[in-house]
């Protein structure tokens, strides 16, 4: 048995559910774990319910913004409890855990630590040139202490390679394929949609662009999910049904409702809601960024997009013709089931840890 630390202050969202996920995982697989983690306003009412009861939590106030005093004692926070915990693996996800984490491993030695961007930070376009450059030098910095990130989708990985470091290991995000239901279609209207959090991160000025340019009969446009306040004025001036916050269960049974998914994103790691809409069996079109185009093989199993004009163009023949719509999901959701199963992903993570499973283990949901 091996004792994992996961230290994550992006308590939200994707990162949410592939934290929850692997701590689960490795619950089950008999292992110890511990889960350091700060709570952010996206952070769902009912996050202690995501968890096996085995994992043991432990609240850290870390703060999304970069605050020195509060980061400073943070990190002497977090450098007690690891020395307290003696575990044998430290995961660190998304960039202020991932910052705090790597100075800490400066002066708390032993563990083996690793690093998840889940979504680098240089790499948000609607930040500014400026902004993303103090990013880069920040992360180019970081990038000398010695601490193996892990690329949550290959071209993740080849932006660190190209940016960072040599360091780096890539293994999947997956997900619970057999918790997706899947999605019927719809009879005398076609539902267009997307699962997430009103975020600059989704650009919903670009979905209310597009809900705009398509608005017509039998044509509805759904954002499952809340959040900022500008967005969603942006999404309902454009016509489109905002759900507001529900939970994953509610998220996914929403989901299974929609007839093709769209993912706005302006930048991404691998992200969790277009595998889970393939697995559900939607056909998906989404932005060219970095994990998006490691999931959508353009006309395939969906469509990559550079722009709203470009969206209609990929959407206009799949709203006339269901058949087309049921081909293209069906194709997304073999390759969702070959490629991201949880399995798998924890099969390649143990892998990168270089520990492995407890025999007799439970099996992954």
């Amino acid at each position: 048995m091996s004792h994992i630390v996961h230290v994550v202050e992006s308590f939200g969202a994707g990162t949410l559910s592939m934290v929850s996920a692997m701590a689960n995982a490795q619950a089950r697989d008999g292992h110890q774990v511990t889960l350091i983690h700060s709570l952010r306003e996206e952070t769902p009412a009912n996050w202690c319910a995501l968890f096996d009861p085995r994992v043991v939590t432990v609240e850290l106030r870390m703060g999304r913004a970069i605050n020195p005093g509060n980061d400073w004692r943070c990190g002497r926070q977090l450098a007690t409890l690891l020395r307290q915990q003696q575990p044998d693996v430290v995961h660190l996800h998304s960039s202020k855990a991932g910052a705090l984490g790597r100075l800490v491993k400066l002066f708390v030695r032993g563990p083996r630590y690793f690093f998840s961007p889940h979504g680098l930070s240089f790499l948000q376009r609607a930040e500014g040139r400026l902004k993303n450059s103090v990013f880069l030098l920040i992360e180019k910095l970081l990038a000398r202490v010695p601490v193996t990130l892990i690329a949550c989708s290959p071209s993740e990985g080849q932006e660190i390679r190209n940016h960072l470091t040599s360091r780096v290991l890539v293994v999947e995000n997956a997900v619970d394929l057999d918790a997706i239901p899947a999605a019927p279609g719809n009879e005398g209207v076609v539902r267009i949609g997307t699962v997430g959090r009103v975020a600059l991160a989704r650009n919903p000025e670009l979905f209310a662009e597009i809900a705009t340019l398509l608005r017509g009969e039998g044509i509805e446009f759904v954002w499952i999910g809340g959040g900022d306040a500008d967005g969603e004025a942006v999404l309902q001036a454009a016509g489109v049904q905002l759900s507001g916050w529900v939970d994953r269960a509610a998220a996914l049974q929403q989901l299974s409702t929609l007839d093709i998914y769209i993912q706005t994103s302006r930048w991404e790691g691998l992200p969790v809601a277009v595998i889970e809409a393939m697995a559900a069996g939607l056909p998906v079109v989404a932005t060219n960024v970095v994990g998006n185009r490691d999931l959508v093989r353009d006309g395939e199993n969906g469509y990559l997009a550079r722009d709203a004009a470009d969206f209609v163009q990929r959407l206009q023949p799949l709203i006339a013709a269901r058949e087309a719509r049921r081909q293209l999901g069906a194709q997304a959701r073999n390759f969702a089931r070959a490629h991201y199963g949880l399995d798998t992903m924890m099969s390649k993570l143990y892998a990168a840890y270089g520990i492995a499973p407890v025999a007799q283990a439970e099996p992954h949901a």
